[in-house]
């Protein structure tokens, strides 16, 4: 350790020498946070797209290609075959939200707060005449709980001739999914009240379905595509079953294609800073040659020296992770708290962004850069191995 110092005093003698490297320094720690924090906001995409679709819709919907239909015991026996969680009846219809001059479309859900709240794992509050609304709807209509809102429907599943009908509700609460357009249209009554306004009785034309814990993020959608064709199979051609997926299919697997490319195309950003690495390398190979060569002459041996550059290697490595690890933290509180790095969730889908790290994403960033890293270092020793001791000596006494 003591010989490691005293080489390394004498690399860092002088102004530029550490100026140089810090420079250097500082630019493989950016790389290595430019790629984290992409990983890190593809993942937290990901993972808060998943969970809001959820928090919406558990793991499957069941709906009936005749509109409503009602709940029977064989059907609830086909159900409970893939034993789910939760089974939470639901009416859903379309409405417009009327307060003070200003309307909105919105889609209203009439669900029993406690089957819902297991299965989706929204906690509502809802009593008679109340309903819950998203938080991006309340600030459209500049509402807050307390306040009364009017709905506007159909007159009921087979009688969109007739006039519609208005009802007040009173909020009693706001509801946050995660997905933009869900907060600015989901609106939720108690199913008694929504039954009576559409004059359905006991009938639903929506089941919602939960097979793993909400609290739980989903990693793998293979389990819930796997219960999705057993019921497939059980139930009649009348019903369709949906993922709670379904509808962002897409996005999801374009966030998986677009990671993998992205990935590769960073690595130019990591070639770059290992660039720089490397003129650190000669600049250092350069300047203090007379003393690297000395040092050889005086019993120095290659081995030595190639222990001092790894040991310099890694310990620049160390350090770039360190910072990369800080900066995406950083990055992370930016997100959520900087108004200039908000995303507008009418373009994005989601209200916010998070980046969401695993170990697999920190071993895979890290890894891949020290490999560069360790590149950058046996170029080094390359360039001090191939010049004899005698005539890097004549060199540079001679100069």
């Amino acid at each position: 350790m003591h010989s490691y110092l005293s080489i390394l005093k004498i690399v860092l003698y002088g102004r530029s020498a550490g100026k140089i490297l810090l420079a250097t320094l500082f630019s493989f720690t950016f790389s290595i946070a430019v790629i984290l924090c992409t990983f890190g906001l593809m993942d937290g995409f990901d993972r808060l797209l998943k969970s809001g679709l959820r928090h919406s819709s558990g793991d499957l919907l069941l709906t009936s290609r005749r509109g409503f239909f009602q709940l029977s015991q064989t059907l609830s026996k086909n159900l409970k075959s893939i034993q789910p969680i939760a089974v939470a009846p639901v009416i859903q219809t379309e409405a417009f939200a009327l307060h003070e001059g200003v309307s909105k479309g919105v889609l209203v859900r009439g669900v029993e707060t406690e089957n819902f709240s297991k299965a989706t794992g929204l906690r509502l509050n809802l009593s008679e005449g109340e309903l819950v609304i998203g938080v991006e709807l309340a600030r459209e209509l500049k509402v807050s709980p307390g306040d009364e809102i009017a709905l506007t429907f159909g007159s009921g599943n087979e009688a969109s001739g007739n006039l519609p009908s208005v009802r007040l509700f009173k909020i009693s609460g706001l509801i946050k999914h995660g997905i933009y357009q869900k907060d600015l249209r989901f609106v939720y009554l108690s199913r008694k009240d929504l039954a009576e306004v559409l004059n359905v009785g006991e009938k639903v034309n929506l089941v919602i379905l939960t097979t793993q814990e909400t609290t739980i993020p989903l990693v793998s959608l293979d389990q819930v595509k796997k219960e999705q064709q057993e019921l497939r199979v059980l139930l009649s051609s009348d019903f369709l079953v949906r993922p709670f997926w379904s509808e962002y299919s897409f996005l999801i697997e374009a966030v998986k294609v677009e990671k993998l490319s992205i990935s590769l195309i960073l690595q130019l950003i990591v070639i770059v800073a290992v660039f720089n690495i490397m003129a650190f390398v000669i600049y250092i190979m350069e300047k203090k040659s007379q003393d690297f060569f000395f040092l050889r002459a005086v019993g120095l041996s290659l081995n030595q020296l190639l222990r001092f550059w790894l040991i310099s290697i890694l310990l620049i490595w160390i350090l770039a992770c360190l910072g990369a690890y800080l900066m995406s933290l950083l990055f992370n509180w930016g997100l959520a708290n900087l108004s200039f790095l908000q995303i507008p969730g009418e373009i994005y889908v989601l209200s916010s962004l998070q980046i969401h790290l695993d170990t697999m994403a920190y071993l895979t960033v890290y890894i891949v850069s020290l490999i560069w890293v360790l590149i950058a270092g046996l170029f080094g020793y390359w360039r001090l191995k191939r010049r004899p001791i005698m005539q890097g000596l004549r060199q540079e006494f001679s100069a």
